[in-house]
């Protein structure tokens, strides 16, 4: 039996052409979810070297989407909360009342 390294065995029996011309899926269009960062995006081509690194406006979208996730789910915690206080209040006054 011939031995055939793992990466050849599970995607062909050619090797992929290293100019990444089977990467289709990156000339796909960007949706405006996808710009803005709220939706899926197709795949990029990898940057390596010096050049990997993030840039600054994905790191201020971060950060602002982060803040806003934390303080609308510490209202929809605090709305919660209050409501169960109102309530837990409104069915102690009737069960003495």
């Amino acid at each position: 039996m011939e031995h055939r390294p793992l990466t050849r065995v599970f995607t062909r029996s050619k090797p992929l052409p290293p100019s990444g011309d089977l990467e289709y899926a990156t000339d796909r269009r960007w949706g405006p979810g996808a710009r803005l960062g709220i939706w899926f995006q197709p795949p990029r081509r990898v940057v390596t070297g010096k050049k990997a690194q993030i840039r600054w406006w994905q790191r201020l979208r971060s950060l602002v989407l982060l803040a806003t996730f934390v303080i609308f789910g510490g209202i929809a915690v605090a709305t919660a909360i209050g409501v169960f206080l109102f309530l837990s209040g409104f069915l102690i006054e009737q069960a003495i009342g």
